[in-house]
């Protein structure tokens, strides 16, 4: 290996892409990838009551499943495309917002029962502890913050774990928990927050599909070559 090379893959390694901001509690958080060693702990800790979980193998069914299910939504949206006007460009930005959002709409409908049956052995504890890796990699093992105790503000110290990130995502609704938490772990490559996708006049469904789900048919063979 080249200095080179062992230079850009140290600058990859450490890229802001390896991190998305969610919102929680108001507040925009930082959440990185796991390294493999935090993959490694997370792993042993799903083992305790999962003895075969495989995150590598996870991530490898959920890959598949949603290549192939965002290939037959796009299938589906190119038909009922032509059926509307016979072109498979689209003229403007309004009506390309139109069709990912339908195309959205669809991949999510579709992916949920093969979520439900892939994440089916991870629990609520287990995706508080892979938050907390997360977490703890960013901010560090404890956090200090202030807390006003019979009417004086005190430090008070708590540790980045479980139960901290249980408080934290106590009050969130929707499925911001489960969206961070197939973050962190590599199961799903949505980034939160951002410019957003970029809809253009002379797009196509697959342009559509590769600006707003990413190239996931690329990204079921990548996680394949593993």
């Amino acid at each position: 290996m080249s200095l080179e090379n062992l230079q850009a893959a140290i600058e990859h390694a450490t890229s802001e892409t390896h991190k998305r901001d969610f919102e929680v509690g108001g507040q925009m958080l930082t959440f990185p990838r796991l390294s493999i060693r935090d993959q490694g702990k997370f792993e042993r800790y799903v083992r305790q009551n999962n003895p075969i979980f495989s995150l590598a193998a996870t991530r490898n069914k959920a890959a598949m499943a949603m290549s192939g299910v965002l290939s037959k939504a796009k299938r589906e949206m190119e038909k009922l495309q032509k059926s509307e006007d016979g072109s498979p460009i689209i003229e403007n930005p309004e009506e390309a917002k139109r069709w990912a959002e339908k195309l959205q709409d669809d991949v999510m409908e579709k992916f949920e029962p093969y979520a439900d049956k892939i994440f089916s052995g991870i629990t609520r504890d287990h995706m508080l502890y892979g938050i907390a890796l997360s977490m703890a990699a960013e901010y560090g093992e404890s956090v200090t913050f202030t807390q006003t105790v019979n009417g004086n503000p005190e430090p008070v110290t708590v540790d980045v774990d479980s139960d901290f990130v249980d408080s934290l995502f106590q009050n969130e609704g929707g499925r911001v928990l489960e969206n961070v938490f197939l973050w962190v772990v590599g199961l799903s490559d949505q980034a939160a927050g951002g410019p957003g996708p970029e809809f253009r006049e002379g797009m196509t469904i697959d342009d559509i599909a590769k600006e707003t789900m990413g190239d996931a048919e690329n990204s079921e063979r990548e996680q394949s070559d593993e």
